[in-house]
């Protein structure tokens, strides 16, 4: 049979069976059938355990609304299942035969609304009635085009009521960050964003100068932190499998000079064009300078190239255009131009002068930002406006 396990309540199948398989299991059955169908076409087969003791209801959704899909239930706690198909000493619990209905997107499946267990082939309802299983209770479905297949399907499992949440792990290791002044020594009340502790998703935390985390080892992380009138900061780390992991974050007072780095602002070979893995990096500047709105910076431009042909007309360009394009965010994203100037500066200042790698290279690819002007009395008036208006 080779049916497929399922682990959740929802499964994609982008290509589904073509032809029977190895064995011909249902077959020669009258099209007047209830419970069976006259034969398998194109056929999937799937296993699944009742995760509560519920009334369980599906959809089975074609991606193609001209495809047929009929479908059969079978109670799976029976000694070789498969060997008493063929000869029905097993029947289905469930099954829907009818022709698919467009206007439902041509969906079958179990309702509560339903009311016959089985539904034969021709014009009928699309749906069989919904069926109460017991937790743990294992059953087969057989899904079947009537047709070769044109496209794929999804299942969805409804449960009613649903199985509680799965109970949430232990985590093994703690990452405990501390923010601290550069100048004075003492703690910082800051916003931190932390990625790659979580899957596909960003943690943020905020109003405490030292945070604590449970997590799993091995973790690819990229913590930034960010507090008014501090310059902002940026790290990236991958943890071990020690129990704590600690980082203390020092964050520098803005003064006229001071500058940070954009190490992940990256950018395409010989383009100005940001790679996708930097919004993050320009997501941070912007909130910068919204938090510091008399602040007012340059924008500095990096190339990656050869240093025997330093600052050549082309890394200038190149490294202008790139500050540029930084530049023109923070003016889309209503930062006053007047606060904002750039420069390109070729390759007159790569990290890596004879860079080894292309992760060197992509470090040289960079831009960094420089306090030009700060005013932390100053109170100014207009969104993103870094002067007063007179």
């Amino acid at each position: 049979m080779g049916a497929i396990p399922i682990k959740d309540s929802v499964v994609v199948c982008e290509r589904p069976g073509r032809g029977v398989g190895n064995v011909l299991e249902i077959k020669e059955n009258p099209a007047t059938d209830l419970r069976w169908l006259e034969r398998e076409h194109h056929t999937t087969w799937y296993l699944f355990r009742a995760p509560v003791t519920t009334l369980l209801t599906f959809d089975i959704i074609p991606d193609n609304t001209d495809d047929d899909i009929d479908f059969l239930l079978f109670e799976g706690n029976v000694p070789d299942l498969c060997a008493k198909i063929p000869t029905k000493q097993v029947e289905p619990v469930r099954s829907n035969i009818s022709r698919n209905n467009k206007a439902i997107g041509s969906k079958c499946g179990l309702s509560k609304e339903a009311t016959d267990d089985y539904v034969r082939s021709g014009v009928g309802s699309s749906y069989s009635r919904a069926i109460e299983v017991q937790d743990g209770e294992l059953f087969y479905l057989l899904v079947d085009f009537q047709d070769r297949p044109r496209g794929g399907f999804t299942i969805r499992f409804h449960y009613d009521p649903p199985p509680p949440p799965p109970p949430v792990p232990s985590l093994p290791q703690q990452l405990i960050v501390n923010v601290t002044d550069q100048v004075t020594g003492g703690p910082v009340n800051a916003v931190l964003t932390v990625e790659g502790m979580r899957f596909d998703s960003v943690v943020e935390a905020k109003g405490q100068s030292r945070y604590v985390f449970n997590m799993d080892t091995y973790r690819r992380l990229r913590i930034t932190c960010l507090r008014k009138g501090y310059m902002f900061h940026s790290e990236k780390l991958v943890t071990n499998g020690d129990s704590a992991v600690h980082v203390d974050i020092k964050l520098t007072p803005i003064a006229p000079g001071e500058h940070v780095a954009l190490e992940d602002i990256r950018f395409v070979g010989n383009e100005n064009k940001v790679m996708r893995n930097s919004e993050a990096s320009l997501a941070l500047l912007l909130r910068f300078m919204q938090e510091n709105p008399t602040a007012e910076v340059q924008v500095e431009g990096h190339v990656n190239g050869p240093t025997f042909k330093k600052n050549s007309k082309e890394f200038i360009e190149l490294s202008t255009s790139r500050a540029r394009t930084v530049y023109n965010f923070l003016l889309v994203n209503d930062i006053d131009p007047a606060r904002v100037s750039y420069v390109g500066l070729g390759n007159s200042q790569m990290i890596y002068p004879d860079p080894k790698n292309n992760e060197q290279s992509e470090a040289n690819r960079r831009v960094e930002v420089r306090i030009t002007s700060y005013d932390a009395l100053a109170t100014p008036s207009g969104p993103g406006s870094g002067r007063s208006s007179h």
